[in-house]
């Protein structure tokens, strides 16, 4: 499998499961606030919901970061075989960025990527954004070991 084909296939695969329609996230990111601060008032949590970029234009950038990452450390054949399209590979690519995404680099990166993105909000909003963030991951995560465990074993 060309490497071309390999980028395009696991990008697809990571995008389709960290992206939803932004009426659905700008939802999702309202009650993710007013469970986490519950105190905070409606123009604070307008100002913070405004500055999580979109899931699209932040997942698109981490996916080609994991893709580059997976390309350089792990064998071809074990890429190919991940990229073949079964359900459990699929599954399996998810997971790993998931794990990719709890480094410890990938943490600092989320957070400079916040601050980059909203250099003029205070530090708290910054970091309930970045909550945010691993909450989603932590669902999709979720989703995945809930969708694994209820596909059956052929």
């Amino acid at each position: 499998m060309e490497e071309a084909k390999i980028r395009e296939y696991i990008h697809a695969i990571i995008m389709k499961k960290c992206t939803h329609n932004e009426s659905a996230r700008q939802d999702a990111i309202g009650e993710f606030i007013t469970l986490t601060m519950p105190n905070i008032d409606e123009k604070a949590t307008s100002s913070i919901k405004s500055m999580i970029p979109t899931i699209a234009e932040l997942y698109d950038k981490w996916a080609v970061m994991f893709i580059d990452r997976l390309l350089e450390t792990v064998p071809r054949n074990q890429i190919e075989e991940l990229c073949s399209g079964t359900v459990e590979n699929d599954s399996a690519l998810v997971l790993i960025y998931i794990m990719f995404m709890e480094s410890e680099r990938m943490e600092k990166q989320v957070a400079d990527d916040i601050s980059e993105y909203a250099p003029t909000q205070d530090d708290e909003q910054g970091n309930i954004a970045s909550d945010y963030i691993r909450a989603k991951l932590s669902q999709i995560a979720a989703d995945q070991e809930k969708d694994k465990n209820e596909t059956p074993i052929q």
